[in-house]
């Protein structure tokens, strides 16, 4: 199973394809009009905040979706901190469309 999931990640690119989305996220969290003074709260001015890392990626059947799909998990660290400051996952279906994404602090 691990190398049908490892081909269909690198087929369709989706390690490369998350930390892109991951960005476009990113740039939108620290100028949305919700989101931008949280994002200065936490110190975050600029793509040079933070670092984000792939924490891995996995084959999900669930009920919320009538399909199966790929979750890629991005662990974000801030500038010069070792501790995970916020998560990053990305659902795709089988042929690599994106499904939803989710951005969350802790």
């Amino acid at each position: 199973m691990r190398e049908v999931l490892d081909r269909i990640v690198n087929r369709n690119k989706l390690i490369e394809r998350s930390f892109e989305y991951f960005w476009n996220c990113y740039d939108d969290y620290l100028t949305d009009d919700i989101t931008k003074d949280e994002s200065r709260e936490y110190g975050l001015i600029d793509r040079s905040s933070v670092t984000p890392k792939l924490y891995g990626y996995s084959y999900c059947v669930t009920s919320t979706y009538e399909f199966d799909t790929i979750k890629v998990y991005l662990d974000i660290f801030r500038k010069n901190e070792e501790k995970r400051f916020a998560e990053y996952w990305i659902i795709y279906n089988i042929d690599g469309e994106v499904i939803d994404d989710f951005f969350v602090t802790e």
